[in-house]
């Protein structure tokens, strides 16, 4: 019977130490959140309202690149979104060419994180990383998305351009 009540003591031990950490936890960001986790990033960031939606949206510098963050899946007020979407559009400077559409799929082929896409009608290509939240997720783990979403964007730039030269 002793034998019972330590195994108890020591799952009462682990759940009360693990309560701190699930406390923060978030399965969901406000605006406000989402601006905070891109600063303290080290991005400069500017956080609005989507005018339809009232869903959060973000624009955001890392180094000369600019992107965007749209807050998806939300609920309640002020809106909490449990799906981040990252997204950056590069001008081609011309009409999009089927070298153009190789080079996205051989990104796409290659890469674990993040998918290219090109947007003929503009003359853009681009690449997005999606981020979810749901069930809760440590700080450390936005903070890890954050810093992944950086690398995809210079792996894109780098593969893109080395497609573009004839690489």
């Amino acid at each position: 019977m002793k034998q019972h009540h330590w195994r108890l003591a020591v799952a009462a031990a682990f759940v009360l130490a693990a309560a701190p950490a699930l406390a923060q936890t978030k399965a969901a960001l406000t605006g406000e959140d989402l601006a905070a986790v891109l600063t303290g990033a080290g991005l400069q960031a500017d956080v609005i309202e989507d005018a339809r939606t009232r869903a959060p949206v973000a624009t955001a510098q890392a180094g000369p690149v600019q992107f965007w963050v749209r807050a998806l899946d939300c609920a309640g007020a002020p809106k909490a979104c449990s799906t981040l979407m990252f997204f950056a559009n590069f001008e081609l400077g011309r009409e999009a060419a089927a070298a153009d559409y190789k080079a996205v799929n051989a990104f796409n082929d290659r890469q674990v994180f993040g998918r290219a896409y090109l947007l003929p009608a503009k003359n853009l290509v681009g690449v997005d990383y999606v981020m979810e939240l749901d069930g809760g997720v440590s700080p450390a783990h936005i903070s890890a998305n954050i810093a992944r979403w950086i690398d995809v964007i210079d792996a894109f730039i780098a593969h893109f351009s080395s497609d573009e030269a004839g690489a």
